[in-house]
């Protein structure tokens, strides 16, 4: 079973919120972050989890960086709402000799992470395990109405910040010990595009989602929950320079190899035409982040890739799936 579809399935046994809440749940399971309401205000609430082997190695990375990629993730998902955190918890399952430096060293690149963004750590839990399990959650806040996935019209512009496969080629440099030389900060290291998400929503994003599992993955998701297509152009589609130099390097196409890399953590938005280019240049401006049109939606639910050529060719790319 792919991970869309057990998510699907928890969905279908968890039911609908009872009535008896004192709290509205606007936006359950299914996007980015739950959204919820009370008194008057919307809160954000993401969960993310870091498994040992899974999603990381020990002798890849310094706790330090560990801790702050941890809470990073997370609050890329608050950056794909357009919402700005607010505290995070923190739990995590570990052997007990690393209790002694290396969690404190890892607590400390998560604090530093919080620091930066503004998200105070306000509690957590903690237990014994045979290798590290980190998973932390983040409550947020957005200002009016969040950006879900389920919003893209037709005609909307399809974009992207920032570049794609960076952290896919950090990680193949590693698998192959062939990491020297090789910037591996997308991959250890990501920056939630949190300002980024904050004026996309601000200037009329249509729809939203952050690229942890790479576009080829993530791009169906959000055009399944708005029910639309899109014609991709495989030649807008920016290729980060280690993504690039990777792929040349091993005989593979750039684009495409880029497409099918998770862990980019970049925005992937829709916007309508008539604002979408200024939306665009703000964000650049504003945020030193470049963005990128890579597509249009389209009313019809197909997903085309068109290359150089103008060839349109069928979508039969898959990313990352835990899983697949």
């Amino acid at each position: 079973m792919r991970e869309s579809d057990l998510i699907a399935r928890i969905a279908q046994i968890a039911g609908a919120p009872p009535d008896s809440l004192t709290l509205e749940v606007a936006t359950g399971i299914g996007d980015d972050c739950a959204v919820l309401r009370i008194k008057g205000r919307t809160l954000l609430l993401t969960v993310d989890m870091l498994v040992e082997g899974v999603h990381f190695r020990m002798d890849w990375t310094d706790a330090h960086a560990l801790g702050w990629k941890a809470l990073a993730v997370n609050l890329s998902d608050i950056a794909a709402m357009g919402g700005t955190p607010a505290v995070a918890l923190f739990s995590f399952a570990a052997p007990p000799h690393l209790t002694e430096t290396w969690l404190p060293e890892l607590a400390s690149g998560l604090a530093a992470c919080g620091r930066q963004y503004g998200c105070a750590l306000v509690g957590g839990d903690s237990n014994r395990a045979e290798r590290v399990v980190l998973d932390i959650t983040v409550l947020g806040t957005v200002d009016g109405k969040p950006v879900l996935r389920s919003g893209a019209q037709p005609g909307d512009w399809l974009m992207v910040t920032g570049a794609l496969g960076g952290s896919r080629a950090g990680l193949h440099a590693l698998l192959e010990a062939n990491a020297q030389g090789v910037d591996l900060s997308p991959h250890l290291q990501p920056v939630p595009r949190l300002r980024e998400g904050q004026l996309a929503r601000a200037g009329g994003a249509s729809a939203m989602m952050d690229l942890s599992d790479g576009l080829a993955a993530d791009l169906p998701k959000l055009l399944q929950a708005s029910g639309k297509g899109a014609i991709v152009f495989k030649s807008a589609i920016p290729v980060h320079s280690v993504a690039r130099d990777w792929a040349f390097s091993h005989g593979e196409d750039p684009a495409l190899f880029a497409m099918l890399g998770g862990e980019d953590y970049e925005l992937l938005f829709t916007a309508p035409p008539d604002g979408a280019r200024e939306l665009a240049s703000r964000i650049a401006a504003e945020t030193g982040t470049p963005v990128a049109k890579i597509g249009e939606i389209t009313a019809e639910p197909e997903l085309w890739l068109e290359d150089e050529t103008g060839q349109r060719l069928p979508w039969t790319f898959h990313g990352w799936d835990h899983f697949g």
